[in-house]
């Protein structure tokens, strides 16, 4: 037997995978029959012969994020779903989330950085279990829709170990200045206070919140601008 990637065409309207013209992949198992017809009836035998096993939503580099994939990220909570967000909608983020993961996930393997990393995913899953309401619930949750824990721990494991890698590799060009701080206070945060009527409180008071902000804000646009050069320069191409 053989795995191989084969084509179908997504119909409009749908759900994931579903929404474009693309051809979503899916992974099959193709039986490697062998009959006196020559290639081409050897090919058409497998083709009838195949059982499916996966479908494949997006290629990252030529490696596969699949649906299992999609499932464990949603179980565990690993992307946070905004109010109001559609099924559809949410399910489109945590696919998007799984690409960026991916992608940052080989270049800490390029750079050979995970053994460096300090970081704690035996804390990290307890924390995604508590968020999916126990180890229990959520084992319970993953063998509902036939996953196994050790998918989830590894999924988990991955995240936390980039979430590390970023730290280690951003945060000290996500510190903001003084000035930037106080001007972020007087030109943004203060109005926004005097609008809704609500009490001015001291600078001194609100500066370490406000510097939290910025910090996390720049955090975000550096880690955005990687991810941008990490798929410039790579091939990534989504079925949803």
């Amino acid at each position: 037997m053989a795995f191989e990637v084969v084509g179908e065409l997504s119909r409009a309207g749908g759900d994931l995978g579903e929404g474009n013209a693309n051809v979503a992949p899916r992974l099959r198992l193709a039986h490697a029959a062998s009959v006196p017809w020559g290639v081409l009836a050897t090919a058409l035998v497998m083709l009838v012969a195949a059982v499916e096993v996966e479908r494949v939503v997006a290629l990252v580099n030529g490696v596969p994020v699949l649906t299992s994939d999609v499932e464990v990220a949603m179980a565990t909570g690993l992307v946070p779903r905004t109010a109001g967000e559609s099924d559809a909608d949410y399910r489109r983020a945590v696919v998007e989330a799984l690409v960026q993961l991916e992608l940052r996930w080989q270049d800490l393997e390029a750079a050979g950085a995970a053994s460096q990393l300090r970081a704690d995913p035996t804390a990290a899953w307890e924390r995604a279990a508590a968020t999916a309401g126990g180890e229990t619930a959520l084992a319970e949750r993953l063998a509902a829709a036939g996953l196994e824990v050790a998918l989830a721990r590894s999924l988990v494991t991955r995240a936390t170990l980039v979430e590390a890698y970023v730290a280690r590799r951003f945060a000290p060009f996500a510190r903001p200045t003084e000035v930037e701080v106080r001007r972020a206070w007087e030109e943004e945060f203060v109005p926004q206070l005097r609008q809704r009527g609500e009490a001015v409180p001291e600078f001194e008071a609100v500066r370490p919140t406000v510097e939290a902000i910025l910090r996390e804000r720049k955090l975000t646009a550096e880690v955005a601008r990687w991810s941008a050069e990490l798929e410039a320069r790579g091939e990534v191409v989504r079925y949803f």
